[in-house]
C-alpha cells in the first residue's frame, strides 16, 4: 500500500494506523502487505514521533521524505519505484473510500487474472464534492469520452487504483505531476493490447471532506490535458 501526504491533519498518524487496522483484518494470511508514506514535501503536520508511531505499528513500514513539493503524481512515481512487492495499490493517507473498495481491489489483483484495478467513483461521490470541484471532475469524464474514446474507463480521477508489476512499469512511465498522472496513466493502459483492465465502484466513507479546487489548479490541469491529448496524437 503506498500513501501520498502533504501538510496532513493532526492526529493523522493514528487514523493510518486504525485503517491499516482495519485493512488488515480481511487480507488472506500469509500475504504480507508492507506500507510506504511519501511525504511530499509537508511544511507542517509530519513529525518524528508521528513517523515513530507507524514503525512501531505496521510491520512492514517505510517513510520516504521529499525535501521539495513534487506534486501528487511526483510523489508516487518517487515511492512506487521503490516497492518491491508483487503488487501496488494507492491511496490518500486518510483512505478516502470505504474499506470494502480497497478489500475488493486487493482480491482481484491478488487472483491473478488481471494486471490494473481502477476505482470508478458512483453518482454518491459527485454529490460530495464542493462546486468547482465537481465541475471539473465532470466536465473531464465529459472530454474523455470526446477525445479519448479508446480510454477503458472515462472516469480517471479516482484516488484508489491497484496494479501489478506490468502496470508498475507504466505507471512510471507517467510525467506529469500533479491531478492528471492519473489520466495520463489510464490513456497508456489503454493502449496496450496486453493489458488486463478490470474497474470497480468505489464509494466515500463518512467523515471524508473534500478540498475545494482553484481556478488557477484548474487551469493548470486543464493545460495537461491538452499535453496528453497532444503526446498521445504524436504517437499514434
Amino acid at each position: 500500500m503506498v500513501h501520498p501526504c502533504y501538510n496532513p491533519h493532526a492526529g493523522w498518524a493514528e487514523d493510518l494506523i486504525g485503517h491499516y487496522a482495519l485493512f488488515m483484518s480481511k487480507i488472506p494470511q500469509g500475504l504480507m502487505v508492507a506500507v510506504y508514506v511519501v511525504d511530499d514535501g509537508s511544511k507542517h503536520g509530519v513529525y518524528e514521533e508521528d513517523i515513530k508511531k507507524l514503525q512501531e505499528s505496521i510491520s512492514h513500514f517505510t517513510f520516504i521524505k521529499l525535501s521539495q513539493n513534487l506534486g501528487k503524481g511526483g510523489a508516487l512515481r518517487h515511492a512506487i519505484k521503490q516497492c518491491q512487492g508483487d503488487l501496488v495499490i494507492y491511496t490518500d493517507a486518510d483512505y478516502p473510500y470505504k474499506m470494502e473498495n480497497a478489500w475488493e481491489m486487493c482480491r482481484r489483483l491478488a487472483e491473478g487474472k488481471v494486471d490494473v484495478v481502477v476505482g470508478v467513483r458512483d453518482e454518491q461521490y459527485y454529490d460530495q464534492l464542493p462546486f468547482w470541484r465537481k465541475i471539473f471532475s465532470l466536465s473531464l469524464k465529459l472530454m474523455n469520452y470526446l477525445f479519448f474514446p479508446g480510454l477503458k474507463v472515462k472516469d480517471t480521477q479516482s484516488g484508489l487504483k491497484g496494479f501489478n508489476a506490468k502496470g508498475k512499469e507504466l505507471f512510471l512511465k507517467t510525467k506529469i505531476a500533479a491531478f492528471l498522472f492519473d489520466m495520463e496513466f489510464l490513456v497508456l493502459v489503454s493502449k496496450q493490447k496486453d493489458i488486463q483492465m478490470e474497474w470497480i465502484y468505489v464509494q466515500v466513507r463518512e467523515g471524508i471532506h473534500f478540498s475545494t479546487m482553484k481556478p488557477k489548479t484548474i487551469l493548470t490541469e486543464l493545460i495537461n490535458f491538452a499535453s496528453i491529448l497532444i503526446r498521445g496524437f504524436f504517437s499514434k
